[in-house]
């Protein structure tokens, strides 16, 4: 059994949470932080990390569709390196093309209108950035 792993959907307003199982096979919707300054929003994460016993976060990097880095990409690099500083867990970087879409097409199946659903959205992205990373680890 190994530790679980989390993973951050960060956008402007809201950030998405996954969650690992502990075999560290699939990846779950955990919740959905509102942005509120940076203070604010470490202290939610550190609650989670210690609520899940999470030994890594992995963080979706928003590169362009060439995958080179935009403005976003480097805002989220910023942050990336704060949290560095202010958490003691180990941080990866995940290329998150495309998740958002995914998200919005997979509440679309179910017949779901993604406009209402924002909230959700971020969660299922945060979903397919850890899943991507789990998948990418066990092969």
């Amino acid at each position: 059994m190994t530790a679980k792993i989390i993973a951050l959907d960060i956008g402007e307003k809201r950030i998405g949470v996954a969650v690992s199982d502990t075999l560290g096979m699939f990846a779950h919707p955990l919740q959905t932080i509102t942005w509120k300054g940076y203070n604010r929003f470490v202290g939610e994460l550190k609650e989670i990390i210690a609520e899940q016993e999470a030994a890594a976060l992995v963080i979706g990097m928003p590169y362009t569709l060439k995958g080179t880095a935009s403005k976003k990409t480097e805002e989220v690099k910023k942050l990336v390196g704060q949290l560095r500083e202010s958490l003691s867990i180990e941080i990866v970087e995940e290329d998150e093309r495309l998740t958002t879409k995914m998200a919005e097409n997979a509440l679309h199946a179910v017949g779901k209108k993604p406009s209402r659903q924002r909230n959700k959205i971020d969660q299922i992205a945060a979903v397919y950035i850890l899943q991507s990373y789990l998948d990418r680890k066990h092969t």
